[in-house]
């Protein structure tokens, strides 16, 4: 139970864009670039580069967002068409600028474990 919460605590810090360490100081400088190391804690995030992986995570889960919501609103047909893609566009775009760090924290907390655990 122990090596369970072991690894879901630093995934859960990192989706909260916090050091996967001590969960106190920030991952990200700016919206999506990663600190150098921790400001509390000091641990150093160099080589921590998850390349496309939050983007792809970003992708799977805007998709399962968006295309619920498009059913729903084809369903209804109360909407014109234009109506319906300004929606799902507005949709889209938030729930990918809101998903983007939180997948890259995740990603980076990840590659955090790994490095520790020399996997």
């Amino acid at each position: 139970m122990n090596n369970i919460s072991s690894t879901w605590t630093p995934l859960l810090r990192g989706a909260r864009k916090r050091c996967p360490h001590c969960g106190q100081g920030l991952l990200f400088k700016s919206y999506l670039t990663r600190c150098d190391k921790c400001d509390v804690c000091h641990e150093e995030f160099d080589g921590l580069d998850p390349e496309d992986g939050p983007a792809w995570l970003t992708i799977a889960v805007t998709a399962h967002i968006i295309i619920p919501l498009l059913i729903i609103l084809e369903n209804n047909a109360q909407l014109s068409y234009w109506a319906e893609g300004l929606i799902l566009i507005i949709a889209t775009i938030v729930s990918t600028l809101l998903m983007l760090p939180i997948s890259k924290g995740v990603f980076i907390s990840a590659m955090w474990l790994m490095k520790k655990n020399k996997i």
